[in-house]
C-alpha cells in the first residue's frame, strides 16, 4: 500500500474520523483491495448514500500499518 495513503488513514484513525474513497482515487484505491483489507480485519468499509465508500482502520489496522511507518 502506498506510504501516503497509509499517512492518510493513520492521521484519520488518530482523529476518528473517516475518509471518502473518492478523495483517494490518485492513490489506486480499488474497491476489491479494501474487501480484501475488510476480511483480514485492518479496515471498516461504510457505504453511503451520499459519498459512497467510506474507509476507516481499526486498531488491529491501526497497530499494523504504524509499525510499517
Amino acid at each position: 500500500m502506498n506510504h501516503s495513503l497509509i499517512r492518510i488513514l493513520i492521521d484519520a484513525k488518530e482523529k476518528n474520523k473517516w475518509v471518502p474513497v473518492k478523495y483517494l482515487t490518485k492513490y489506486h484505491v480499488h474497491e476489491i483491495n479494501l474487501m480484501q483489507l475488510e476480511d483480514d480485519g485492518l479496515l471498516l468499509v461504510y457505504r453511503r448514500s451520499s459519498d459512497g465508500l467510506s474507509i476507516k482502520l481499526t486498531i488491529k489496522g491501526y497497530h499494523f500499518f504504524s509499525r510499517q511507518q
